[in-house]
């Protein structure tokens, strides 16, 4: 096929929209609302955080920042932790916190602007003072950062 016919009879890209997919845009007034709009999806037990790339997460090159990549690695598992913690807490109860003490991330795949990277991610065990979790990040169905990390219960009134 020549240069100019080609890709005429395509129809166009898509717009992916979170909202219509069952993500909802969360605001906690903390440390994430000032690098990223964040969605969330829970289904079940699951739980998924995800965002849009923006020219301000970009590295200089049109893809996303290492640093961004491990800090919504860091959110997504941290928010997995939490709602497993919490929940057979009653209502009332205060929630358990934890602080990451470990944080692996394996950088597997770009993330370019304009892509939406959304985590997966599972617990894999939990004691009385220390939560093991994994997951991957993921733009569509490709897999784009490996991560695992250990997280500590602490007192939120004390911070350890």
């Amino acid at each position: 096929m020549d240069g100019e016919t080609e890709g005429v009879n395509e129809a166009p890209a898509a717009v992916f929209l979170p909202s219509n997919e069952g993500w909802t845009l969360i605001s906690d007034n903390r440390f994430a609302d000032m690098i990223a709009d964040l969605w969330i999806k829970q289904t079940g037990d699951d739980l998924s955080v995800g965002m849009f790339c923006e020219e301000r997460h970009d590295n200089g090159t049109g893809t996303i920042h290492g640093g961004m990549i491990c800090t919504l690695a860091d959110i997504s598992l941290g928010k997995m932790i939490r709602l497993r913690r919490n929940r057979d807490q009653p209502p009332d109860a205060p929630g358990i916190a934890s602080a990451t003490i470990q944080l692996d991330v394996n950088f597997c795949g770009r993330v370019g602007r304009g892509d939406f990277v959304y985590s997966k991610a599972i617990i894999k065990s939990m004691s009385r003072s220390l939560t093991f979790a994994q997951g991957e990040l993921c733009v569509c169905d490709r897999t784009v950062a490996i991560m695992q990390g250990v997280y500590k219960v602490i007192d939120s009134r004390r911070g350890v």
